[in-house]
């Protein structure tokens, strides 16, 4: 897979220079390239909901300091943007994880810690902005977008240590909580995580140009996400598969805003923010044991998210 995204890329750029030497008018066109460093934090809310509408799991992914390194390629023609960008996910330590039990008496049994690890992840973009002037005098643009994205990531729970108070684990006649003087502190063997979210995004972008310096800032709604989601509970064995799909309509917003600096016609710095987020939305949730397959289970899943990256970036004009 990042072979293959690697080499779209590259075609891509060699797409977008062509079109730049075959314009029409080179003053009005030109192409970039951007380096890429983020910093990332973020939160995936995985739940498991019984057929009477109560919590029975919830697993927590805190990715507190992600990050991650890629590059962006673009071009630009008279008021006509488009680009293409990729970042990866480095394969550290980054988080915690947390995983939570309860049962349908209402008690929280079971409760677990882990150290989190990022696997392999990539983030891909493809958006087109039209920009549109305020005034041939005013340095300001409006810009509608469309884009759309896909966020990979593979987590891995290692180091995982819980607290049992389930029949299970305390042998006894009823369940206990897990922070209770009944509950028995195990070592799990962890969990690994896959999640993709594939997102149509459309919004608008406002941009302010002032000497050197270029503000911009925007917002994206989604009119359609595709959620799919893998949880692997490791043992001594294959382990335990479950699945979880989510289509969110109009639920994943994303808020960002950035500032550049060009240091001349060539190079430009740029520093940026950027808020994604999804409320909790319920999809199906599908089980198996020691294999992937399709047997739908009555419970429902949910799932939440919130990300936050703050990337700096070098333009190189051509």
């Amino acid at each position: 897979m990042k072979k293959n995204l690697l080499i779209l890329i590259i075609i891509f750029i060699f797409a977008l220079k062509g079109f730049t030497q075959s314009a029409i008018s080179s003053d009005n066109t030109f192409f970039y390239l951007e380096l890429n460093s983020s910093y990332n934090k973020e939160s995936l809310n995985d739940y498991l909901i019984s057929t009477t509408g109560k919590t029975n799991s919830l697993l927590e992914w805190q990715a507190d300091y992600l990050l991650r390194e890629g590059l962006t390629a673009g071009v630009k023609h008279k008021k006509l943007e488009a680009s293409l960008s990729a970042q990866f996910a480095l394969p550290l330590k980054c988080g915690k994880m947390y995983d939570s039990d309860w049962r349908e008496v209402g008690i929280k049994t079971n409760y677990s810690t882990s150290d989190l690890f990022a696997g392999f992840g990539c983030d891909s973009t493809l958006s087109i902005k039209y920009h549109l002037t305020l005034g041939n005098q005013l340095p300001f643009f409006i810009s509608p977008v469309a884009a759309v994205s896909n966020s990979f990531i593979k987590y891995h729970a290692k180091n995982t240590i819980g607290w049992c108070g389930d029949i299970a684990h305390t042998h006894l006649k009823e369940h206990h909580s897990w922070d209770s003087e009944y509950a028995k502190k195990v070592k799990k063997y962890g969990i690994d995580f896959t999640n993709n979210i594939t997102s149509i995004f459309c919004g608008v972008e406002g941009v302010a140009r002032f000497g050197n310096f270029t503000t911009n800032a925007g917002v994206l709604v989604s009119p359609f996400t595709f959620i799919f989601s893998i949880d692997h509970h490791l043992n001594k064995e294959e382990g335990h598969y479950y699945q979880m799909i989510q289509k969110p309509v109009f639920s994943v917003w994303d808020f960002y805003a950035g500032c550049g600096y060009s240091i001349n016609q060539k190079n430009e710095i740029i520093l940026s923010a950027d808020y994604s987020f999804c409320p909790k939305i319920s999809g199906d949730f599908y089980y198996g044991y020691y294999k992937i397959d399709n047997i739908i289970a009555d419970e429902t899943s949910q799932f939440s998210f919130s990300k936050f990256a703050l990337t700096l970036s070098w333009r190189f004009i051509f």
